[in-house]
């Protein structure tokens, strides 16, 4: 029997992949006060752990694939990628749009093998424009985080799928019916994506969240991965805000189990509630 998580959204079917789990290091973290750091510091604390999720679409004759995971660059515990795609009973083959929220490792990797060929053969690419320019630069700094060695991979992503790459704007569909939702910051072209399908609504907030255990309940707090960490931190209370009050299903790019809910106010935060 399938472990994987499902949420049928009217007549779309959302299912989510899991590609792995972290526990993410301490000095990831910014604006942390003086009492969650010392709660963080903690052997074995269960704050920082995070996901790395993909999710697979079905809608009418389309399969789309959002995100790809990070193949074998984070270690052991992640990479799991096509083995989730193998129990929804699809096919490599048989995806038909790939949408990267992002163009971060953990998010592109998987979708081209350690040669650098593209593991998914029919997949048309849809990558919003500003995010491709950005990453298309040549003076990037060879720094760990953001650096030359995250726009190389994206360069050799872009290479693998060659014509099949096709450029979109936020305010254009990804496929019938499925939208980015801008979310600036954490890279200039980050986004989410949303689903309306009848009464139904969902939306997927991309990376704003990497350690729901502590930011959820502390919206102020970011990561360094974040580009822009200012407009990040925007970014994560205006979505946080519009998927609460509106009452939309949500989940996102590194959401713990269970992948889908809802967000209720709780103190100064917000805490998550399963569907």
């Amino acid at each position: 029997m399938s472990d994987l998580q499902e949420l049928m959204l009217g007549s779309t079917k959302i299912i989510a992949l899991k590609d792995g789990d972290l526990t993410l290091p301490k000095e990831v973290l910014l604006n942390l006060d003086e009492d969650t750091s010392n709660k963080v510091a903690e052997e074995n604390n269960q704050l920082t752990l995070s996901e790395i999720n993909a999710y697979l679409i079905f809608k009418g004759e389309k399969i789309l694939l959002v995100d790809a995971g990070c193949r074998d660059l984070f270690g052991p515990t992640c990479g799991f990628i096509h083995e989730q795609i193998a129990k929804a009973n699809v096919k490599p083959e048989d995806i038909t749009d790939i949408f990267f929220t992002h163009l971060h490792p953990d998010h592109v990797a998987g979708s081209i093998d350690k040669d650098g060929m593209a593991m998914f053969s029919n997949a048309v690419v849809s990558v919003i424009e500003e995010e491709l320019n950005f990453w298309s630069k040549d003076d990037f700094e060879d720094v760990e985080i953001n650096g030359k060695n995250f726009a190389d991979l994206n360069k050799e992503v872009i290479k693998a799928y060659g014509e099949r790459v096709k450029t979109i704007k936020t305010n254009q569909e990804i496929i019938t019916g499925i939208y980015p939702v801008p979310l600036p910051g954490h890279t200039p072209g980050h986004c989410g994506f949303r689903i309306d399908d009848g009464k139904d609504s969902f939306i997927q907030m991309g990376d704003v969240l990497h350690t729901p255990n502590l930011q959820l309940a502390n919206t102020n707090i970011s990561v360094i991965f974040d580009v822009d960490v200012e407009q990040g931190l925007k970014s994560r209370k205006q979505v946080f805000d519009m998927v609460c009050n509106d009452r939309i299903i949500c989940s996102g790019g590194h959401m713990l189990e269970p992948k889908f809910g809802y967000l209720d106010k709780y103190g100064n935060g917000y805490k998550f509630v399963p569907v």
